[in-house]
């Protein structure tokens, strides 16, 4: 007995298409292995980022901490001798900002008579 293969199907219509190759130049498909690499770099990446920010945060905190234990540890003449150093720059900063707001209040009010000035002025000459 001789054995008989099927027919072969007979397809019609278009041919079918190759699959999608990079327009990039050279072999530069992205095989499987390369793009769990990248994954993985950009995982580690991610992690190593987050955890500098959070440790940056945890020092702050830590440093905030010390600061304000030597503040309620201090003595009372300590305490107020810092309090009265703080006051000093305060006031020595409240001069300078007092005299920029000086001159800008007599630049508001500079305009707002000129702008007083040219009103009346445009007001006479629609009169006539």
């Amino acid at each position: 007995m001789s054995s008989q293969r099927p027919p072969r199907q007979i397809r019609r219509g278009a041919a079918p298409t190759p699959p999608p190759t990079s327009k990039l130049p050279g072999n530069t498909r992205v095989s499987g292995t390369s793009l769990k690499r990248m994954i993985w770099t950009g995982a580690f990446a991610a992690v190593t980022i987050v955890g500098a920010i959070y440790g940056a945060g945890l020092k702050t905190q830590q440093e905030y901490k010390e600061e304000k234990k030597k503040i309620i540890e201090a003595s009372p003449e300590d305490r107020i001798r810092a309090l009265e150093d703080r006051r000093a720059v305060l006031v020595r900063e409240r001069a300078p900002l007092e005299r920029k707001l000086g001159e800008v209040r007599a630049r508001i009010r500079a305009q707002e008579m000129k702008d007083a000035a040219a009103s009346t002025a445009g007001g006479d000459e629609g009169q006539k």
